[in-house]
């Protein structure tokens, strides 16, 4: 037996996520004031069919408890349990959705019930029952026998029509949250005996989208020698992990061009599924976006760069080569990040206003020097070779690579080193923004000490705005405005 049906909700108390409907029946069931007909609409996987068993034992069980729950112990409650109760009926609509099995269904209802109390009828993806069905079905509904109850369900109630849906009580079951699955699963893995990685059931929880039936399926499929591992489950579902999908978004926010392209020349290559790849980092940019929801100019960017993946998303399927919308996706971003903004972000405000262009700032630099975190070294505290700013300059990569924040690494790449005297480095940096994130006090540090592991000594920092090369402003507010990607990444990555 699989472990769906093995761990299918047997009483009201073990449905998962869906307690605004199973508060609602109970208290229906303890009261006697059952509807005779009910509407489950909601996504696959979240329970409808499994509740509506659980109603039809409710509805005949011989000793339901004091809260409304059936006692799984009764003859009938066991028939249910077995699928051999034959005043149960579930049709599916999908194989039966023509006129002459509703007829059928309409002559068979007017006999009482076998074993039961009441007939209960469950009708599964209703929404497939064709247009006279519907009608022939509706009459049935208006004025069902006092022995007989419909349990419908649907996972397109929008297809239902108005007059079917006006004569059910209608429940919208939801999209069961990770968190409830996760905590689903690890009680099927303790049952089993299976050693899960909680890593490997968040990510079995979020690729099921909110269905508890496609998690477990997913669980019992990742399951080898009584163990769940996260790679091994990364690469069944042919996911490309969030290191990876991380490293493609630095890429873009650097703008860095080749570098994401490499990143998706070696997913194709993989044979990993590109269209997942685009969810991926569609999923990615939206907890960005989230993340950053106050600031608006990072917003823009963010909100564009959702809008061309998605755009790619939609054409992978379509395209002679799969991979060419996302190279042009990339492209796009990559050029995004210079400062330009998609037609989605551009704002209509002051389409009608003439924008005077700004005269160029005179070409000189704009200084801003730090408080010193330590007094200058003398040259025999220094110790060693004698440095030159040539040297410093072309080894300044390797100083950047010593640095183990992220950010901060990103940040020093701005920054360009102009002069070295006496220990002391000035860095001219061309945004204001990362500049002020390397005069943090614990961020200097960390430059200080990938410097002292490239040159073997140490130094004291200076800052310096450049702000030179500025051009005059001929395009509207918001394009002038845009921010760069390398400036959006303070935010995204924090000190």
């Amino acid at each position: 037996m699989s472990l769906y049906l093995k761990y299918r909700p047997q009483n009201f108390a073990s449905v998962v996520g869906q307690q605004h409907v199973v508060t609602t029946l109970e208290n229906a069931l303890r009261h006697d004031s059952l509807t005779h007909a009910y509407l489950f609409a909601g996504p696959r996987g979240t329970g409808k069919t499994s509740l509506a068993r659980i109603i039809a034992k409710g509805i005949n069980c011989t000793r339901l408890t004091e809260e409304g729950e059936p006692c799984n112990e009764c003859s009938i409650c066991k028939d249910i349990n077995k699928g051999r109760l034959v005043d149960l009926i579930e049709i599916d609509a999908a194989s039966n959705r023509g006129i002459d099995e509703i007829r059928d269904l309409k002559e068979k209802i007017l006999f009482a019930p076998t074993h039961a109390k009441k007939k209960v009828y469950i009708i599964d993806e209703v929404h497939m029952l064709t247009k006279e069905a519907f009608n022939a079905l509706l009459k049935t509904l208006e004025e069902p026998p006092d022995h007989a109850y419909f349990i419908l369900a649907t996972t397109e109630a929008h297809k239902i029509p108005e007059t079917i849906i006006s004569r059910c009580q209608l429940f919208n079951f939801k999209r069961i949250t990770s968190q409830d699955i996760v905590l689903r699963l690890e009680k099927i893995a303790q049952s089993e005996g299976v050693d899960a990685e909680s890593e490997a059931l968040i990510l079995i929880s979020k690729m099921a989208n909110g269905g508890l039936r496609d998690a477990i399926g997913m669980f019992e499929q990742m399951t080898l020698d009584n163990k769940i591992e996260y790679e091994r489950v990364a690469v069944n579902l042919g996911l490309s992990g969030t290191l990876l999908v991380e490293s493609f978004f630095n890429a873009l926010i650097t703008q860095n061009t080749i570098k994401a392209l490499e990143i998706l020349n070696d997913i194709n290559h993989q044979g990993k599924n590109l269209n997942q790849f685009a969810g991926e980092v569609i999923s990615f940019l939206r907890e960005q976006m989230l993340i950053n929801i106050e600031n608006k100019e990072q917003l823009k960017v963010l909100m564009g760069l959702v809008e061309i993946f998605s755009d790619s998303k939609l054409q992978i399927s379509q395209s002679f080569i799969p991979q060419l919308p996302l190279e042009i996706a990339i492209i796009k971003a990559c050029i995004l990040g210079e400062g330009s903004t998609t037609p989605s972000i551009e704002s209509e405000k002051v389409k009608d206003k003439k924008v005077t262009p700004t005269p160029s700032l005179p070409e000189k630099e704009i200084k801003k020097e730090v408080v010193k975190t330590e007094s200058p070294l003398s040259n025999d505290e220094e110790g060693g070779d004698e440095i030159s700013l040539a040297n410093i300059k072309g080894n300044w990569k390797r100083v950047s690579e010593k640095v183990i924040t992220p950010f901060i690494r990103v940040s020093l790449l701005d920054g360009e080193p102009v002069k070295f005297e006496n220990g002391e480095l000035h860095l001219a940096f061309k945004s204001s923004s990362l500049m002020e994130k390397i005069e943090n006090i614990r961020n200097q540090a960390e430059v200080q000490n990938a410097f002292e592991a490239v040159f073997k000594r140490k130094i004291i920092l200076h800052f310096t705005l450049n702000k030179l090369n500025l051009k005059p402003v001929t395009e509207t507010p918001e394009k002038a405005d845009a921010p760069s990607m390398i400036e959006m990444a303070n935010e995204v990555f924090g000190d």
